[in-house]
Protein backbone atom coordinates (compact mmCIF):
# COMPACT_ATOMS: atom_id res chain seq x y z
CA UNK A 1 0.00 0.00 0.00
CA UNK A 2 1.54 3.56 -1.06
CA UNK A 3 -0.88 5.37 1.09
CA UNK A 4 -2.60 5.17 4.05
CA UNK A 5 -6.51 6.22 4.25
CA UNK A 6 -5.96 7.64 0.63
CA UNK A 7 -7.41 6.49 -3.07
CA UNK A 8 -6.87 7.61 -6.43
CA UNK A 9 -9.73 8.44 -8.40
CA UNK A 10 -9.97 8.61 -11.93
CA UNK A 11 -12.60 10.99 -13.36
CA UNK A 12 -13.56 10.81 -17.04
CA UNK A 13 -15.22 13.56 -19.16
CA UNK A 14 -15.38 14.79 -22.35
CA UNK A 15 -13.51 17.72 -23.93
CA UNK A 16 -15.18 20.06 -27.15
CA UNK A 17 -13.06 20.35 -29.58
CA UNK A 18 -14.39 23.67 -31.77
CA UNK A 19 -12.29 23.06 -34.55
CA UNK A 20 -13.51 19.93 -35.39
CA UNK A 21 -16.87 20.01 -33.89
CA UNK A 22 -16.37 17.08 -31.74
CA UNK A 23 -16.03 15.88 -28.64
CA UNK A 24 -12.76 13.99 -27.15
CA UNK A 25 -12.43 11.80 -23.91
CA UNK A 26 -9.95 13.16 -21.36
CA UNK A 27 -9.09 11.95 -17.66
CA UNK A 28 -7.49 13.04 -14.58
CA UNK A 29 -6.57 11.17 -11.63
CA UNK A 30 -7.28 12.48 -8.34
CA UNK A 31 -5.83 11.63 -4.79
CA UNK A 32 -8.57 11.25 -2.08
CA UNK A 33 -8.60 10.80 1.62
CA UNK A 34 -10.82 7.79 2.63
CA UNK A 35 -12.25 8.29 5.98
CA UNK A 36 -11.65 4.98 8.20
CA UNK A 37 -15.72 4.71 8.40
CA UNK A 38 -15.39 3.50 4.74
CA UNK A 39 -13.36 0.49 5.44
CA UNK A 40 -14.63 -1.77 2.28
CA UNK A 41 -14.54 0.49 -0.96
CA UNK A 42 -13.14 -1.65 -3.83
CA UNK A 43 -11.93 -1.19 -7.33
CA UNK A 44 -15.07 0.03 -9.92
CA UNK A 45 -17.09 1.14 -6.79
CA UNK A 46 -18.45 5.00 -7.63
CA UNK A 47 -17.66 7.08 -4.96
CA UNK A 48 -18.89 11.06 -4.17
CA UNK A 49 -16.25 13.65 -3.33
CA UNK A 50 -16.34 16.75 -2.19
CA UNK A 51 -13.18 19.67 -1.93
CA UNK A 52 -11.61 19.95 1.44
CA UNK A 53 -8.23 21.56 3.08
CA UNK A 54 -5.14 20.50 1.56
CA UNK A 55 -4.07 17.21 3.76
CA UNK A 56 -0.83 16.84 1.97
CA UNK A 57 0.98 17.37 -1.61
CA UNK A 58 -1.43 15.79 -3.56
CA UNK A 59 -4.77 15.55 -1.47
CA UNK A 60 -6.87 17.96 -1.54
CA UNK A 61 -10.69 16.39 -1.72
CA UNK A 62 -12.32 14.12 0.44
CA UNK A 63 -14.88 11.01 0.11
CA UNK A 64 -18.71 11.87 1.09
CA UNK A 65 -20.28 8.76 -0.29
CA UNK A 66 -19.63 5.37 -1.36
CA UNK A 67 -21.54 3.31 -3.91
CA UNK A 68 -20.93 -0.33 -4.45
CA UNK A 69 -20.46 -1.34 -7.94
CA UNK A 70 -23.67 -2.63 -9.49
CA UNK A 71 -21.75 -5.59 -11.09
CA UNK A 72 -22.95 -7.37 -14.48
CA UNK A 73 -26.52 -5.69 -14.47
CA UNK A 74 -26.62 -1.97 -15.15
CA UNK A 75 -29.23 -0.32 -12.88
CA UNK A 76 -30.16 3.61 -12.51
CA UNK A 77 -29.43 5.20 -8.94
CA UNK A 78 -32.26 6.18 -7.05
CA UNK A 79 -31.43 9.72 -4.87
Amino acid sequence: MKMQRTIVIRRDYLHYIRKYNRFEKRHKNISVHLSPCFRDVSVGDNVTVGEYRPLSKTVRFNVLKVMKAAGAKKQFQKF
